[in-house]
């Protein structure tokens, strides 16, 4: 569950909605500025002042911590061919941010099911955006 929000009033009105605790995320920003983890209103509040400081617009995101971070490489050209470059996995668990995980490349905790449902979901992805060239799918 994730929505958006311009305000810290709304913020919170999101939050309750989706239930504690939230990723509040500063929109448009690259390097996780602006985020962090709120278990209640006090800490959203803050979080959320923060985050707005630096962005119009704030994202508030259901919390995963714990699951698993996979991404794939996908390269496509225009005659549609399409190949996954590489499969990589976070060594951290979700929540710490991407460029400050160890990534293990290709991933060793998936099994040959998953691996190959994530890689054709990659390609069906990149082929419905229209993506022509390099791709990132997490």
């Amino acid at each position: 569950k994730s929505e958006s929000a311009t305000t810290v009033e709304d913020a919170v009105k999101v939050a309750k909605k989706i239930g504690y605790p939230v990723l509040v995320r500063a929109a448009f920003a690259l390097g996780g500025l602006g985020s962090g983890f709120a278990a209640n209103e006090e800490e959203l509040m803050s979080l959320a002042k923060r985050a707005l400081a630096s962005s119009r617009q704030i994202i508030i995101d259901e919390d995963l911590r714990g699951w698993k971070e996979v991404e794939y490489e996908v390269v496509r050209d225009n005659k549609d061919n399409c190949v996954t470059v590489c499969n990589m996995e976070n060594f951290d668990p979700l929540g710490i941010h991407t460029g400050d995980s160890i990534v293990i490349a290709p991933s060793q905790t998936l099994s040959n099911s998953e691996y190959f449902k994530l890689r054709a979901t990659a390609l069906k992805v990149v082929r419905h955006l229209g993506v022509i060239g390099e791709c990132n799918i997490q």
